[in-house]
């Protein structure tokens, strides 16, 4: 039996706790592989190593021999090899700890990429995907294992584009991707002293060492204490058979939640890139596609909806998200692939739901038997729950509306326009609110989201990391406010003729997208139904007179779990 590395079909129900060893992550792999989805082949290096990595700086014999067996089944089943010139199999490499940590930690694509990969697809009529993953997987990989900043990737791409008179990254053709990866390569050896590595075994190695290091990444330090999470625990790493989201016009990413986050509707809420893998998708860097068509009316951008281009796909993402609900009884939030209009499941996660939502959800799923009354009661937070108790806009005393975003996570917050955590920090010293604005956020921005009153972000969607963690941070949020356009020399914004300056206060709603001029009068808002039947639940289960909502729900919580 293997010491190290769990297959995903391995069985794990005779671990007493094998979140502690094979990560949250590991575990969605393993489930869902064993309930027969198309989940690509690969396995999970467990968080053992990763202890023991850290406390020695070495791997521990014998690991490399299991890796190599591993990888040798994952190259059976997929009918490739790795580091082969005529039918190569490429790898990604992600972290996975026992506790969600979204974006925190990293992850490196397309591992196996060189020149004899390159020269393959091209031959095989694949010129355009074989540039565009290569420009990719040079700047992931140098990014994460040889840490040189995005910025200077970004200062290519950027000066290429500007310089050929070309808009977008879409806009790219073969020609001009070669050219960005010349200077890529430059860049890279540059900043090393050594050119790019060739070896995919080389590419493997280091990137496990890379992702394994990410646990002490700073953002990751800064996510665990605010989070409680503790340090010793390390993260396990996935490695797993790249399927391409980015091939062709009948390829893409995105990612779906089997129920509505934001209003807890029982209907498919997400978003999709064609042409794209899957760090599009989160990064906000680019606009994403909605899933649904009844969602094109809040999306302007939006030329074909995930069910009008993919149809069938959409139909399997249904089903898929149902089974798994009814498995994991709790509402989903589902990664994919479309690789040629084949669909592939890459991870499936507890999604985070602002407040209002979770208590419908929570209601709605009682009714349809997934959970119990006490298993709604004990799923929600009772910190969230304040969250319904604070005030809202008062629809007849509105300010002028600024701009519109997308609703990204629930809440009225009002505070100084600022545009990083420094100045953040000084409004905080004098008890000032904030709202952090930004183009779009990154991993190492959790520590200003948290801070901040509320982040209003000018890309990026309802899936993106701005969203993700504002919603796990209990952060009201706008993203996608695409009318602004951010001056960081001057420290303002501009928007609808007017500039605004740091220090200026504006209003942000969540719950309408909505981006208001100064503070904004607000009203108590109502109790939602669903809230009062958890209540009536709680009652049935603690017959106690309550003044404090928050406490009477909390109380309830520690009886059940006694």
């Amino acid at each position: 039996m293997s010491k190290w590395i769990y297959s995903f079909d391995r069985d794990i129900k005779d671990l007493d706790n094998p979140s502690k060893l094979i990560g949250n992550k590991g575990i969605s792999l393993n489930l869902m592989t064993n309930l027969n989805l198309p989940v690509p082949q690969g396995f999970t290096i467990t968080t053992e190593l990763n202890q023991y990595y850290q406390k020695h700086d070495s791997f521990p014999s014998g690991f490399k021999k299991e890796l190599d067996e591993y990888i040798k089944v994952v190259e059976k089943s997929s009918n490739a090899n790795f580091g082969s010139p005529s039918n190569p199999l490429l790898l990604s490499v992600r972290s996975g700890s026992e506790y969600s940590m979204p974006g925190m930690l990293d992850t490196i694509l397309n591992v196996g990429f060189n020149t004899s990969t390159l020269e393959f697809f091209e031959k095989e009529g694949r010129g355009l995907f074989a540039w565009d993953t290569w420009r990719r997987f040079l700047h992931m990989f140098s990014h994460v294992v040889y840490k040189i900043e995005h910025f200077y990737f970004d200062e290519i791409l950027d000066s290429y584009l500007l310089g050929a008179g070309l808009q977008f990254e879409k806009d790219l053709k073969i020609d001009d991707i070669k050219e960005i990866c010349i200077q890529y390569l430059n860049l890279i050896e540059d900043r090393k002293g050594f050119p790019f590595p060739q070896d995919v075994n080389e590419q493997l190695w280091l990137s496990i060492k890379a992702v394994m290091n990410s646990w002490f990444n700073e953002r990751a330090i800064d996510y665990r204490k605010i989070n409680d999470i503790p340090e010793h625990i390390g993260t396990a790493v996935n490695i797993q058979r790249m399927v391409f989201g980015n091939l062709d016009e009948k390829s893409s990413t995105g990612v779906i939640f089997s129920r509505n986050p934001e209003n807890g509707k029982r209907k498919l809420k997400g978003e999709y890139i064609i042409r794209s893998q899957g760090e599009d998708i989160v990064s906000g860097f680019k606009t994403p596609w909605v899933v649904n068509t009844v969602d094109k009316v809040n999306s302007p951008s939006t030329l074909y909806s995930l069910e009008e281009m993919f149809p069938a796909c959409y139909e399997q993402l249904e089903n898929i998200s149902q089974k798994l609900e009814n498995y994991f009884s709790c509402i989903q939030d589902i990664e994919f692939t479309i690789e040629s209009e084949k669909l592939w499941i890459l991870q499936s996660r507890r999604a985070e739901a602002n407040i209002k939502a979770s208590i419908i959800i929570a209601v709605d799923m009682v009714k349809e038997n997934l959970i119990s009354k006490k298993d709604a009661i004990l799923s929600l937070k009772t910190d969230k729950i304040e969250k319904l108790l604070i005030p809202i806009i008062d629809p007849n005393h509105r300010n002028e509306i600024i701009t519109k975003g997308l609703p990204a996570s629930s809440g009225v917050s009002s505070g100084k326009v600022v545009f990083d955590y420094l100045t953040l920090k000084k409004f905080m010293g004098n008890d000032e609110d904030a709202i952090l604005v930004l183009k779009e956020t990154s991993a190492n921005d959790v520590k200003a989201m948290h801070s901040s009153s509320g982040i209003l972000t000018c890309q990026g969607g309802m899936t993106s990391h701005a969203a993700v963690v504002a919603r796990g941070l209990n952060k009201t949020c706008v993203t996608g406010a695409r009318d602004i356009r951010i001056d960081s020399d001057n420290r303002r914004f501009h928007c609808g003729g007017m500039f605004y300056a740091e220090g200026d206060i504006i209003t942000i709603n969540g719950a309408t997208g909505e981006v208001f001029n100064g503070y904004t009068p607000t009203i108590i808002p109502e109790l939602p139904n669903p809230l009062l039947k958890i209540l009536k639940w709680c009652e049935e289960i603690n017959p106690i007179n309550y003044d404090n909502i928050v406490n009477f729900i909390s109380e309830t919580q520690d009886l059940l779990k006694d």
